[in-house]
């Protein structure tokens, strides 16, 4: 012992034990924590939770479980149990302490640097892919055919299987996407559905809420009236018409629609047109449908409805 070196203590030994087929080394009501170390034979991991009971995963030798329950508190959440006849290194809680008040502070300050590093880890598996969750299931749900019947609970379990969203919260979006008619709820018998009635409309609405993630507006829905009714006038116009900018001009006002060179040149910024030459422009119609189902579903958008 060094001298002044108040923390130094008697050591409490691992315990070491050999244990038949069957035995529960390691439950998850043991009220104390501790590390499983497998020295020989084999031990499986088993949810106890669910009937009939599942297994998790299995044991060699030389692997260690507990090191979260025992450093860092989290819960045990299965049953160890030996498989065959096995020998097994058990650290409890003393011995651990004994063994931390031993060690020299710079390894100690070690281990205390990668427990945190390693909750971390842990946190953020748990932590859900995503911000926004309304905008992360209409990104989910846009890759759905259209008009197809998808069985609720498992297109929801599915979905949190990728995200890691929790289930209420995806059951409380889904009935969002719903009330603005982007999705469907359909029952057939006992049985609940999911259809989507246009997976376009999914699209435009992920764009819409990714520009109110960045404080940003979303042009479709800043048009003017005017603009508007260009857009409308444009979605019955062939794609490959071309003119000059006051030949448009003149071919809007015919159908009825007044625009000014401060509207066109804001319909020629937000893409709806294509330069053709140097002073001819003909629609861009992916563009001009784009902002068209738009404008024809603001309400839904919105959640106005």
């Amino acid at each position: 012992m060094t001298p002044g070196d108040s923390r130094r203590t008697t050591t409490i030994p691992p315990v070491r034990t050999t244990v038949k087929a069957g035995f529960v080394v390691y439950s998850h009501n043991d009220p104390e924590r501790k590390i499983v170390i497998l020295e020989k034979g084999g031990l499986r991991a088993v949810d106890s939770s669910v009937t009939p009971r599942k297994e998790l995963f299995r044991m060699r030798p030389g692997d260690l479980v507990g090191v979260a329950a025992l450093l860092e508190r989290e819960p045990f959440l299965y049953d160890l149990e030996a498989t065959e006849m096995s020998d097994v290194t058990i650290v409890s809680e003393e011995c651990m302490e004994s063994e931390l008040k031993n060690m020299p502070l710079w390894l100690l300050a070690c281990i205390r640097d990668l427990s945190g590093q390693n909750r971390q880890r842990r946190e953020s598996m748990r932590k859900p892919r995503m911000e926004n969750s309304l905008k992360s299931l209409a990104d989910f749900s846009k890759f759905l055919k259209k008009g197809k019947f998808y069985p609720m609970e498992n297109l929801i379990q599915e979905y949190c299987w990728q995200t890691k969203a929790a289930v209420a919260s995806t059951k409380e979006d889904l009935k969002a996407l719903c009330r603005r008619r982007l999705l469907e709820l359909q029952k057939q018998g006992d049985s609940l559905y999911i259809t989507v009635p246009e997976p376009e409309l999914l699209k435009l609405f992920v764009d819409y809420l990714d520009y109110q993630d960045q404080g940003k507006p979303w042009e479709p829905l800043r048009l003017n009236a005017n603009q508007r009714k260009a857009v409308i006038t444009l979605s019955a116009i062939k794609g490959d018409e071309a003119k000059d900018a006051p030949g448009w001009l003149s071919e809007f006002q015919k159908k009825g629609v007044e625009l000014n060179v401060s509207d066109w040149i804001h319909l020629v910024g937000q893409g709806l047109f294509k330069e053709k030459d140097e002073s001819h422009y003909s629609p861009v119609p992916e563009r001009v449908q784009y902002f068209l189902l738009a404008l024809r579903y603001e309400t839904n958008l919105r959640g106005l409805l």
